[in-house]
């Protein structure tokens, strides 16, 4: 294509250039050819499908690769997500190029007054020019960074609590003199607590515990509103559910207060409480796991849908008064997440796909909040915080920390930040298992012990395949690694260099090699720690089950779709065995497909079709689980279930008691009577403040 005007930019398409009265710009490759693409049909709709074939063509990219090509262009043009005068986004379709676009030959050059001084300036601008495309060379061949980085404009950090038990989900009230935070007291049970800033004294909020969400201050800071259920031990009928609730905040300033219900939950499940008004919440309906954004009218009663979208779910919401807008993060099956930007008042919503940086592209759970006074919003991921514009870019402000910081909060003079800091305690837990099928079916459990314990998160142990070794993930050495207890002795087994989620693994069926999974990659662990990363046609985002020695069972993204695939590591080829979502999977004794569906219903699916697992249907949150000597085995409802596959018969066992909470199923061998499951011990988390005086 030869060189065109779009506006009055022209584009140097030999050299990757978009050139305007100031400035020449260059283009990286990949986002000049999103440009080509679109400036072929000006003013069409180019879908996000063309344009993957088009620039991406037989290549596996991450889900976001055109919208960080978008945002690229919109900055070049001077355009923006929100303005959209050059392209403009169709939700859940693909862009359109709406400036005007003329061909080089169509315009008739602006001669200057003064040749001389158009030469000499043009062999200033071709000089700067060169050093332009140095630079940018030096800086695309040398190792990317993850995303923007800055300085954090903060040069203190003061803790503002420090006690034995654990705070989290700090939030100031509107004059900035208050916090109000989640004390918690056990794995599930917590307290609302409230600390004066200016007294530095505190005082609980509410009377009694139970399991409160994050809380909200009204706008004339009157009032707190929540989430809430019982705790863990719940015997209500739907003991998962979460109601609305609030208190007072100028009488608990007298006495801690029973707070008050607003919505009942019934079988729904609300989450995301925020204030809109001081006689409005809006808040995530999650009713049958469908997620809506919904309001509440405190003085009517009046519920009131304010967004719902059958593809992305929303996750998390923040309001900004300000803006009078909602920022609703939601994602789809396939991992793709974005913001949706309400406008509460008019009704029109923007949505803008987030770029999240490489290096967190497996971060899923993006908690944003506003920036009092900017059109960002701030979030945490590990040991960083970021602020978002409203085209979805990142900032990243590294933390110097060895813990992860979690829900940070501006102060409402945008001068100071919030944030929870901690760990979490995770250790191996093991038991000794029988399971006698002579008669139905019976299991027990006896003789616990805690196998491993470090100050970290222990977790995902598994045996090794005819051995009685185990391995486990844990981030012990700094970053998380795969350790191996062999004969009794633990080493590292894993030598990743940079930081990474594992998110999960299987044993060979000859114990030799483990399959695991991490940023998209599938990759082979020898046992002397050798790593080998295979090629596949497809993002990875689990290994479900090692089938046979060839054979893994797979979920992947591909051609923009989840699916259940069985990979060949030999050979390389896949065969598709179930297009969906899944959370979790295992092939059956029958090799029909087992698996865990968007609800985290069990459902099997043989013959192109799909039923729910009749056998499990009455039992609550089922996540991962296991296949076993022709059994189902999984954890739910604080009980160990088991189901034999051939003889149709359900058992299950509360283990005896430990002073842990035992939070997961990890691994099962009933032929040599062990069990392995995730222990909670703690979590250490305590509230600090970001700020420069």
């Amino acid at each position: 294509m030869t060189d065109f005007w779009v506006g009055e930019f022209r584009v140097d398409v030999a050299r990757a250039k978009v050139v305007s009265s100031d400035q020449a710009i260059s283009l990286e490759p990949r986002v000049l050819k999103v440009l080509l693409t679109l400036a072929e049909t000006p003013g069409e709709v180019v879908t996000h499908e063309t344009l993957l074939e088009k620039v991406w063509p037989n290549v596996v990219v991450a889900p976001n690769a055109v919208q960080r090509c978008i945002g690229q262009l919109r900055k070049t043009f001077g355009d923006d997500a929100k303005q959209q005068k050059v392209i403009v986004t169709h939700p859940k379709v693909g862009y359109s190029l709406i400036a005007k676009v003329e061909k080089t030959d169509c315009r008739t050059p602006e001669k200057s007054s003064n040749s001389g001084t158009s030469h000499r300036e043009n062999r200033i601008h071709w000089f700067f020019g060169f050093v332009l495309i140095i630079l940018i060379a030096f800086f695309l061949l040398r190792p990317s960074s993850p995303s923007n980085t800055a300085n954090l404009p903060f040069e203190q950090l003061t803790p503002l609590t420090s006690t034995d038990e654990k705070e989290y989900y700090p939030n100031f009230s509107p004059d900035g003199r208050y916090l109000v935070f989640n004390r918690y007291i056990a794995a599930c049970e917590n307290e609302l607590w409230i600390k004066d800033l200016q007294e530095n004294t505190e005082f609980q909020l509410t009377k009694g515990s139970g399991f409160f969400g994050p809380a909200a201050w009204s706008p004339d800071g009157n009032q707190l509103a929540f989430s809430s259920r019982s705790g863990c031990d719940a015997a209500a009928e739907f003991n998962h559910c979460r109601s609305i609730s609030a208190v007072s905040f100028l009488l608990a300033q007298a006495e801690s207060q029973t707070p008050r219900e607003l919505l009942a939950c019934d079988e729904s499940d609300y989450v995301a409480v925020n204030w809109l008004t001081n006689d409005k919440v809006a808040f995530i309906d999650t009713y049958a796991r469908e997620s809506k954004v919904k309001s509440l009218t405190l003085g009517s009663g009046q519920l009131a849908l304010l967004y719902q979208d059958d593809q992305y779910l929303p996750q998390s919401l923040t309001y900004s008064d300000r803006n009078k807008q909602l920022a609703v993060t939601v994602h789809d099956q396939i991992q793709n997440t974005a913001i949706v930007l309400l406008n509460t008042e008019t009704g029109v919503s923007e949505f803008v796909p987030l770029q999240i940086p490489s290096d967190f592209s497996d971060y899923l759970l993006w908690d944003p909040s506003w920036h009092p006074l900017k059109d960002v919003l701030l979030v945490a991921a590990r040991k960083s915080l970021f602020e978002i514009d409203l085209e979805g870019s990142f900032t990243e402000y590294p933390l110097s920390s060895v813990s992860n910081v979690y829900s940070p909060t501006y102060h409402p003079d945008g001068n100071k930040i919030v944030a929870a800091m901690g760990s979490f305690d995770l250790d191996i837990e093991a038991y000794e298992v029988d399971i006698s099928d002579s008669d139905g079916l019976t299991v027990s459990a006896q003789n616990h012990q805690t196998l491993y314990h470090s100050t970290v998160a222990d977790y995902q142990a598994k045996f090794q395949t005819g051995t009685s070794n185990l391995s486990f993930v844990s981030s012990r050495s700094g970053s998380e690694q795969i350790w191996f207890a062999e004969n009794g002795q633990l080493r590292q087994l894993s030598q990743f260099k940079e930081t990474i989620n594992i998110n999960s693994y299987a044993w060979s069926p000859d114990g030799q090699l483990i399959a695991l999974t991490a940023k998209g990659h599938l990759q082979l662990l020898t046992l002397d720690g050798q790593l080998q990363r295979l090629t596949t046609p497809f993002k990875v985002i689990d290994v479900y089950q090692w089938v046979n020695a060839q054979q893994l069972l797979l979920s992947v993204i591909h051609e923009q779709q989840r699916q259940v695939v069985l990979f060949d590591i030999s050979l390389g080829s896949h065969e598709p065995i179930y297009q969906g979502f899944s959370h979790w999977a295992q092939l059956n004794i029958d090799d029909s497909l087992l698996y865990t569906d968007w609800h985290k219903t069990l459902q099997i699916y043989r013959d192109n079709e799909s039923q729910v697992f009749s056998s499990t249907r009455q039992v609550p949150l089922i996540d991962g689980f296991m296949i076993k000597e022709n059994k189902l085995v999984f954890w739910s409802d604080n009980k160990l279930q088991v189901y034999d596959l051939k003889k149709q018969v359900f058992s299950s066992v509360e283990l005896p008691p430990t002073s842990k909470q035992i939070i997961g199923l990890s691994d099962v061998d009933f032929i040599n009577k062990r069990l392995l499951l995730s222990g909670y011990r703690e979590a250490r988390k305590d509230l600090v403040l970001f700020h420069n005086d």
